[in-house]
């Protein structure tokens, strides 16, 4: 999993080393980040709706799933579930979207959300 759960600290980190209190969450979603943008701009800004995008080109979208953390000072703190690119629908990007759900389960139950 590419998380840590620090229950004892009220406290989320994600691998690579960032992290942030339980209480600072202000909202989580799953986003398919476009391969393209990923570490070159804010994360999750290039998102992909469904494996679809508005281009007009034959080539199927390269992705990252992941889950994005706002945080209550609108910083984002960005969970990667997917280690390499993906294509929807792929059996690796099913996978990568079953982790991030249980991922998503395990961060609202502490939020209580």
């Amino acid at each position: 999993m590419c998380v840590k759960f620090h229950d004892e600290e009220n406290r989320l980190e994600v691998n690579g080393g960032a992290s942030c209190l339980y209480n600072d969450i202000q909202k989580l979603s799953i986003q398919n980040e476009d391969a393209n943008f990923k570490g070159k701009t804010k994360p999750f800004t290039h998102t992909i709706l469904g494996g679809a995008t508005f281009m007009a080109g034959a080539v199927e979208p390269m992705m990252y799933v992941g889950i994005k953390v706002v945080l209550k000072d609108n910083s984002v703190l960005p969970i990667y579930v997917s280690k390499e690119k993906v294509l929807f629908n792929s059996d690796k990007y099913l996978n990568d979207v079953k982790e991030a759900n249980a991922i998503l389960k395990e961060l609202e139950k502490r939020l209580h959300v």
